[in-house]
């Protein structure tokens, strides 16, 4: 009996033994294995980084798969006619004025000519040298057809643009030979236009693609019997229209410096049309209401419009404080919408819009030149033919500094939702020399006539439900009252589109504030 129980013991023990051993070794691996805090942290953020990349895929995925949304031909052809409605209209206002330039430069063209070749040739003289007969063969251009598309409209432009040039050389010729006594033809024939020149339609076509292929179709509607197949492709051809637009711009600019005459003031085109979404609510002080997803078509307006300030170029001075700055600034409350029956009737500013820029300006400050926004407002449109360059992502609205990060761009500009914490707005990147778009919507329960009052830094151009109702000429200090003037509002929503130019490298922004005009 003992000694079972010994062996027993015995055994017992060592069972204990490797089972301790085990645990120990068990553990010890269990430790060694054990990640540090440090790994932890590490492993963490790794996880975190491949959760962002895997959302960020996702999120690029959709916004991909939105552009390339299918439209039905039916209504792909709607709204090429709908995003073509006003850059005809503004190309065929600026084939009249071509018209007006060519025939006004044709008369000084013919009366120097008639001079050189009733000129008294000296004894040795070259027998042509006053043979202009070249310079009485500058081709002409013709007249647009009826219901022109815009690659016709344009195509016609290029053709004025190439004759006014042409028949200024001859006249820059003609005064040559006349002042020295020199061979018309060899003055003529020694002087080249300048290189500046509207692009063809086609090439328009190839930089606004990228160089990348862009299908036809005999069946398509919009110029160059371009296929509009889908978002991506609609947004595409609204970029081209305002190439367009723009290319046209600049050229009206450069053929009446041939003219030596500063852009005089004139009548305004069509205003704003209807839209079918407003800005959102935008939190505290938003007062607005609407998804801001809609679209709205009409929002500009081509010519020119009578400016009370300095010509282009120039720095605008302030004609003196019209308010109380600092009472304003002190008692003014933000908002977007007024009731008649509201307690509090001072100074309301608005400080929610949707913002898109900034476009290439070239230093030039030239409404002339028409951006998409002023075509149409789209706030699911992406356009590719914004500046390329850095510029800062503003994080404060402080008026007289820019203040935030330096950011990357690459042209492509969509609408964003800002919302300023004070009536000073500024663009969501601030470069020089730029051009920017500020849209919102104001609510009325009834008409009212309300005191505006505007300010921009620099130059800038307001439209209220169409009507060009500011412009703004020249580099200039930010004011609140750089404008102020009585508008009607109607009842319900109104649309409101502010231009802001930026000429220099500084600070960029506006104001916009309204209160019920004194009885």
């Amino acid at each position: 009996m003992t000694k079972t129980t010994t062996g027993s013991s015995r055994l017992t023990v060592i069972l204990s033994w490797m089972i301790a051993l085990i645990c120990f070794v068990g553990g010890a691996l269990y430790i060694w294995k054990m990640p540090s805090p440090d790994q932890e942290v590490i492993a963490l953020q790794m996880k975190q980084q491949k959760n962002q990349k895997s959302r960020k895929s996702l999120t690029e995925k959709v916004k991909q798969e939105q552009a390339q949304r299918a439209l039905p031909a039916n209504y792909a052809r709607q709204l090429v006619e709908q995003s073509e409605v006003l850059v005809k209209k503004n190309l065929e206002e600026q084939v009249k004025k071509f018209q007006t330039m060519a025939e006004t430069m044709r008369r000084r063209k013919d009366d120097m000519l008639a001079k050189v070749e009733k000129r008294k040739l000296p004894w040795g003289a070259p027998a042509d040298a006053n043979d202009t007969s070249k310079a009485r063969a500058i081709p002409r251009a013709g007249n647009p057809s009826d219901n022109a598309s815009v690659e016709e409209l344009y195509a016609v432009l290029r053709d004025y643009e190439a004759e006014i040039q042409q028949s200024h050389l001859a006249v820059s010729a003609a005064k040559q030979s006349l002042s020295k006594g020199q061979s018309f033809p060899e003055v003529y024939s020694s002087l080249k236009a300048g290189n500046s020149r509207m692009p063809s339609f086609d090439e328009l076509i190839r930089m606004q693609s990228r160089d990348s292929e862009w299908a036809t179709s005999a069946g398509s509607n919009a110029s160059g019997g371009l296929e509009i197949k889908s978002t991506a492709d609609l947004n595409n051809y609204r970029g081209l229209l305002g190439q367009a637009t723009r290319q046209a711009g600049l050229a009206q600019s450069r053929l009446e410096g041939l003219f030596g005459a500063v852009r005089q003031a004139g009548n305004l085109g069509n205003g704003m049309g209807q839209g079918t979404g407003s800005p959102g609510n935008g939190g505290p002080g938003g007062n607005g209401s609407g998804n801001g997803n809609g679209t709205g078509m009409g929002m500009g307006g081509s010519g020119e419009v009578s400016a009370s300030g300095g010509g282009k170029g120039t720095f605008s001075a302030y004609s003196g404080s019209k308010l109380s700055k600092e009472m304003v600034k002190a008692q003014a409350l933000p908002g977007r919408r007024f009731s008649k029956d509201a307690e509090r009737k001072g100074w309301l500013y608005i400080n929610t819009w949707y913002m898109i820029g900034p476009w290439e300006s070239f230093g030039r400050e030239d409404f002339s030149i028409v951006h998409p926004p002023e075509v149409s407002i789209d706030f699911d449109a992406v356009y590719t033919d914004g500046q390329i360059g850095t510029g800062i992502a503003e994080t404060d609205s402080d008026p007289l500094k820019v203040i935030g990060d330096e950011v990357q761009l690459d042209g492509t500009l969509r609408w964003k939702f800002m919302q300023s914490e004070s009536m000073h707005n500024v663009p969501p990147v601030t470069t020089g020399h730029s051009t920017y778009y500020a849209y919102t919507e104001l609510y009325f329960d009834e008409a009212t006539t309300m005191l505006v009052a505007i300010g921009t830094d620099d130059s800038g151009r307001v439209w209220i439900n169409g009507k060009d109702v500011w412009r703004d000429y020249g580099t200039s200090w930010y004011n609140i009252d750089e404008h102020i003037a009585p508008f009607q509002f109607r009842q319900g929503w109104n649309k409101v589109l502010v231009r802001l130019e930026n000429g220099g490298g500084g600070p960029c922004g506006f104001s916009f504030l309204i209160i019920p005009q004194s009885k």
